[in-house]
């Protein structure tokens, strides 16, 4: 903790130096930069109208207006699944994603997003990619494949299984249709369940049409469309991961704009890191309490079955770590981490 104090002082520092950015950006803006903006979440969810916009917001404001957006809302250009392609090949300047939709192509991905039970707080996540090196070895993952820049977008979820159906624990999950991405549906399968994936904005038609049994989910997001409705169980003790998605940048894009811009966006994301991951916090614990009033029951696992899911978790971990040699070191970041903390041996 003494570390992460340390780490975090000097960031929430630099921040407040972008107002010497701002001014001399104002000196210095003889062209003003309008990037293409992709996002992969629909409009309702906090991952849009807080984190990316938030992002947005700092970059136009700290830059006095020499970058600006244009944003494009989820397949607009692109479907998820193609977003990195698109980024790659400049149809989109900047993307803001979840690297679990493109593990086929990034298998550090998993690792990116937050290894199941690795990560139950903010703090974690933040500290593995801030203080631990996580954010260069994701970084690598991305940028030796493609021709982008990476950056992380720390979350701060309370990543749930909520099922249409009522279930007192993880034997009830065996033979359902669950919507999890990424290592997270390979869990479900270890599980006794399928896994499916679906792209956010698709969700509530699936849920309502019985396409999917459930869902591995974030509270806000689930509250945000509503998908309550269909939903009896949230299992929200242990909370799987408090996750990390990202922001991609062409690296021509990147390239194109003047340092002063460049630090301009550096400090809206490290800055973002900080402010946004808590208020994203704040509002997953809020829609928590709204999953509990509108009828869904709050579930934690006994000692017994979270073992079992904890078992199950670090065996995936180390299937990761044989994907490559940037997998094998993003994993053995994360466990020195928890045993640091005291979460495994």
């Amino acid at each position: 903790m003494q570390t992460l104090i340390r780490n975090i002082a000097p960031v929430a520092f630099a921040a407040a130096l972008v107002v010497v950015g701002v001014s001399q950006a104002r000196a210095e803006c003889d062209e003003v930069f309008t990037l293409k903006y992709h996002n992969a979440y629909p409009p309702t969810l906090a991952l849009y109208n807080k984190v990316g916009a938030g992002f947005k917001e700092r970059v136009e404001k700290w830059s006095d207006g020499c970058i600006k957006f244009e944003n494009y809302d989820s397949g607009a250009l692109t479907s998820v699944a193609g977003m990195v392609d698109a980024t790659d090949q400049g149809i989109i300047d900047i993307s803001h994603s979840w690297g679990a939709f493109y593990v086929g192509d990034i298998p550090e991905g998993d690792i990116e997003i937050g290894l199941p039970l690795a990560w139950g707080e903010t703090y974690e996540a933040y500290d593995a990619y801030y203080n631990r090196g996580l954010k260069e070895v994701i970084a690598e993952a991305y940028e030796s494949r493609f021709n982008v820049k990476h950056f992380p977008s720390i979350i701060g979820l309370e990543y749930v299984i909520a099922t249409r159906e009522e279930i007192s624990g993880l034997e009830d999950l065996k033979g359902m249709k669950l919507r999890a991405l990424g290592v997270y549906g390979e869990m479900v399968q270890e599980l006794g369940a399928s896994a499916v994936v679906i792209p956010g904005g698709e969700l509530y038609s699936a849920l309502q049409l019985g396409t999917i049994d459930g869902l591995i989910y974030g509270a806000e997001a689930i509250v945000a469309q509503g998908l309550q409705e269909f939903l009896k169980t949230a299992i929200v003790e242990p909370n799987l991961n408090a996750g990390a998605g990202h922001w991609l940048f062409n690296r021509d894009t990147w390239e194109s704009l003047p340092p002063h811009l460049q630090n301009v966006i550096n400090m809206a994301v490290d800055y973002g890191n900080l402010a946004g991951a808590m208020d994203y916090r704040v509002v997953e614990a809020k829609n928590i309490g709204v999953l509990a009033n509108d009828g869904v029951k709050l579930l934690e696992l006994s000692g017994e079955e979270q073992a079992r899911l904890n078992g199950i978790a670090v065996e995936m971990w180390n299937k990761i770590a044989e994907r490559s040699e940037l997998a094998a070191k993003g994993v053995e970041i994360v466990k020195q981490q928890q045993r640091e903390f005291g979460q495994i041996d």
